[in-house]
């Protein structure tokens, strides 16, 4: 709540200055640009929260963004103050905390932090802090569910409500991906019109038989899978708008040929295995714009959460390719369609490109957004307790990047292994979660691309 203290106007700053000014009445506060950003964040939309300095008592130029997300922790000295926002909140919470150490802590914060003196902060606190809480933050305790006394310290209490808070997450059904496997399977409908499946090719079939392969060797995984991504890429851009032309060719005859009538396309991949195929459409598209969504999955909740964002600024104006490796439940595709969405990109604008998509996730995106085009190479039925696609390709991210887990049997018999890696070979171990972080990074910026086998040359040569 303290990102939304009202802009000052000159008068108030010189009452800011000599510590007149009652930043805790109810009036020092814009309730209703934070009412708008909480109906926001409730719809799970991009907001822009105001960054306030407390130092000069402005607001700073920049912004932070956020995003909507199953919990949003709302928090401030009159947050039960208006009964509109009151009315947003499934659980109010006030948190009791001693007179005298509410008044230590002010002075700790606002002289080491925020550059005041004893005398300021304690003519403040009689002035404006003590009979503001009095006057309008004491009373809003009626509107409170629960009532936590000590604070931070209270550890029954705080484990209390993070047991309601799961139980509620729980009942409403928020286990998304799981939800998603469970009703996204269509049900017996045919697949949506807005599905464009790659025509099935004696090549086609052949490149999928390579990297669905759990015996292909990762060069030759990165080798087939970058001609199935350049094919996949191809036919999307196919789909685009084109215009009739006439051309003068180099014998003075005229041709009557197409020309694509998307003036502005940009490309976003979902990493990281989005990010495979930004190679293929930076060829066939030159200069193209090209942004990135972090999406990856919280292990705690099985659930996608977003980490990263770099757009074009002007999207808006753009068809775009969003690109993701695999779609299973479509949970992530769905995440990164509403970012682009907040973004003011148009639905009909955005073309989700995957080589392998799970006929639920198909139903799911098509269902959510019935104006995004989907495009992939092919459609698997099932998906298994995992989120994986069956029969699917396994982990792309991992057999691209070299990332797979690992393990090193407890009895191998390798006398040419040194004597610290024998120690290592001595019990089981497993490389994953940050060890296969720093392989990604290694992998990804060398052996992906350096490591393609010498094959024949008419593979090598194909025109794809």
């Amino acid at each position: 709540m303290d990102s939304f203290y009202k802009v000052l106007n000159e008068k108030q700053h010189e009452q800011a200055a000599l510590n007149e000014y009652n930043f805790d009445h109810p009036d020092a506060f814009d309730f209703d640009l934070l009412f708008s950003t909480l109906i926001r964040l409730k719809e799970m939309k991009k907001v822009e929260v105001p960054i306030y300095n407390f130092v000069t008592h402005r607001r700073e130029t920049k912004t932070v963004s956020m995003y909507g997300a199953n919990v949003i922790i709302f928090e401030g000295i009159l947050a039960f103050h208006r009964d509109d926002i009151n009315n947003l909140l499934d659980m109010k919470i006030f948190v009791e905390t001693d007179s005298d150490v509410r008044l230590a802590r002010r002075l700790k914060r606002d002289i080491s932090q925020r550059g005041r003196d004893i005398h300021g902060v304690m003519q403040q606190y009689e002035n404006h802090v003590k009979p503001a809480y009095d006057r309008f933050i004491a009373p809003t305790m009626q509107y409170a569910d629960i009532i936590v006394p000590r604070g931070g310290e209270n550890g029954v209490a705080i484990n209390l409500i993070v047991q309601h808070v799961q139980t509620q997450l729980f009942a409403r059904g928020f286990k998304l991906r799981s939800k998603l496997a469970e009703v996204g399977n269509g049900n017996g409908q045919s697949l949506p019109g807005t599905l464009k499946l790659l025509p099935t090719t004696p090549q086609i079939k052949g490149l999928h038989t390579y990297i669905r392969n759990k015996d292909t060797s990762r060069d030759e995984f990165i080798f087939y899978s970058k001609r199935l991504i350049r094919l996949v890429i191809e036919y999307s851009l196919a789909l685009q708008k084109f215009e009739s032309c006439t051309v003068d060719t180099p014998q003075g005859m005229k041709y009557e040929g197409r020309r694509c009538a998307v003036k502005k396309i940009c490309g976003v991949s979902i990493l990281r295995a989005g990010e495979t195929m930004e190679q293929a459409l930076s060829e066939v598209c030159k200069d193209i714009r090209i942004g990135k969504i972090l999406i990856q999955t919280n292990w705690d909740s099985g659930e996608p959460e977003l980490y990263y964002l770099r757009l074009p600024k002007d999207i808006k104006d753009y068809q775009v390719i969003l690109m993701d490796a695999t779609v299973a439940t479509g949970a992530a595709a769905m995440m990164a369609i509403r970012v682009l969405l907040d973004h003011e990109v148009p639905e009909e604008n955005i073309n989700l490109v995957s080589l392998l998509m799970a006929e639920s996730g198909v139903h799911t995106i098509a269902y959510a957004f019935p104006n995004v085009k989907i495009v992939t190479s092919a459609i698997d039925p099932e998906i298994n307790e995992r989120f994986h696609v069956l029969p699917g390709i396994g982990n792309f991210g991992d057999r691209y990047f070299g990332t797979e887990p690992k393990t090193i049997h407890r009895f191998r018999n390798d006398k040419s292994k040194s004597g610290s890696q024998t120690k290592i070979a001595d019990s089981e171990t497993k490389i994953s979660g940050s060890e296969s972080k720093i392989l990604m990074s290694e992998a990804s910026s060398c052996e992906a691309e350096s490591n393609i086998p010498e094959l024949c040359d008419a593979c090598r040569s194909a025109d794809v």
